[in-house]
């Protein structure tokens, strides 16, 4: 199991690898199928191929693999199908076609939220994986180990909770694993981490990786919460996202935050 999966992931994961059994119950449930009718359900060679593909689909969202995703969108249009053959030809129920457009809402429904779950604006245009927690932008040193005797240097470009985006020159290659050494705001850090995707120079993003964190100490996940809560507050103002802040100019604007806010409870003090 990835220890960085989120919680709605991980549901959907486990319904969709029970999927044999909870679609046949939920479908004899809401249309009304009778038990014989059910047995004829289950002896269709289609339902099966719709629950293998599936089954697949929760195996890759459990694993966060890529295919996954498109997967799941074809999954859905095999079960909008099985849908349609239900309500023709196995439902008694009075309401089976209202259940059928609820249904196929809530399945259209599914698509965008599981959309939000595998997209991250590590650079613009958006590239889809497996993470929801907000990035910032900021630049900050980082020391590479990379294999036995090998280290590099690097440039952190955005962070987050569970990864972060490193302006390299050197090229790596996807899955390779990292140590990573770099120092933000007074937090030594020292982690370890996978290349999860690789970007070229362009327009739009400088070179480098996507690498993200394998599993956290407590004190590594406390200092990163303490970061990206520092992160938050100078970018709702100052609207970084597509701007680089260095720690000096980080420091610098988190200090004319918090003395506005000394301020404005002085203020409030001498007005009571």
């Amino acid at each position: 199991m990835k220890h960085h999966i989120s919680k709605f992931l991980k549901s959907l994961a486990i319904f969709f690898i029970g999927f044999p059994v909870f679609y046949i119950v939920l479908a004899a449930a809401l249309y009304d199928i009778p038990f014989n009718k059910c047995v004829g359900v289950l002896l269709s060679p289609f339902y099966y191929g719709v629950s293998l593909c599936v089954v697949f689909v929760g195996y890759g969202f459990w694993e966060m693999k890529r295919w996954s995703w498109y997967l799941f969108l074809l999954s859905q249009v095999f079960i909008g199908y099985e849908n349609a053959i239900l309500v023709n030809g196995y439902a008694e129920s009075h309401h089976k076609i209202l259940i059928f457009i609820v249904g196929s809402l809530l399945q259209i429904g599914l698509v965008f939220r599981v959309a939000r779950e595998v997209r991250v604006p590590y650079f613009f245009p958006r590239i889809r994986w497996w993470e929801s927690n907000p990035m910032y932008r900021l630049s900050v040193p980082v020391n590479l180990d990379w294999k036995l005797d090998k280290s590099l240097d690097g440039e952190i470009l955005d962070l987050s909770l569970v990864g972060c985006f490193i302006k390299l020159r050197a090229d790596l290659a996807e899955n390779e694993h990292l140590v990573l050494k770099f120092n933000i705001y007074g937090y030594e850090l020292k982690c370890e981490g996978k290349v999860v995707w690789c970007a070229q120079s362009a327009v739009t993003h400088p070179k480098g990786i996507g690498v993200k964190f394998n599993i956290l100490t407590r004190t590594q996940r406390r200092s990163l919460r303490v970061i990206s809560r520092k992160l938050k507050k100078v970018s709702k103002l100052y609207r970084t996202s597509r701007y680089l802040m260095s720690q000096e100019e980080f420091l610098k604007n988190l200090k004319l935050i918090e003395g506005e806010k000394s301020l404005e409870m002085d203020s409030k003090t001498v007005t009571f």
